[in-house]
């Protein structure tokens, strides 16, 4: 049980102590200067919101690439439709199993 308490105290104390070799290291050069394969990148938020860049990028497209954009939204647009019906479909297929069986179940 001590020996327990005392390599935690111990590797809890080692882990606070300041490591001089360390701090140095990071000081003098950022960390894509040492290591090539590290690429800096944006973080989730810059990555996934866009809402705010993307009505001035969308007017800024050629007219081909804008067509070609507006397809892709358009097909977007009809699976998610077809997924919904599927969906709708698949809910009242269940009730309806449901009902069969002698079930009352409601599904939202």
């Amino acid at each position: 049980m001590y020996r327990i308490v005392f390599a935690s105290a111990a590797a809890l104390v080692l882990a606070l102590a300041p490591q001089p070799g360390s701090a140095a290291s990071f000081a003098q050069r950022p960390v894509t200067a040492t290591n090539p394969a590290i690429t800096l990148v944006d973080g989730w938020w810059e990555q996934e919101h866009h809402e705010q860049d993307a009505p001035n990028r969308y007017w800024q497209l050629q007219q081909q690439q804008r067509e070609r954009y507006d397809r892709l939204q358009a097909e977007q647009y009809r699976r998610e439709q077809q997924r919904r019906k599927f969906d709708e479909d698949d809910r009242r297929a269940l009730q309806q199993q449901h009902g069969i069986l002698g079930f009352q179940l409601t599904i939202h």
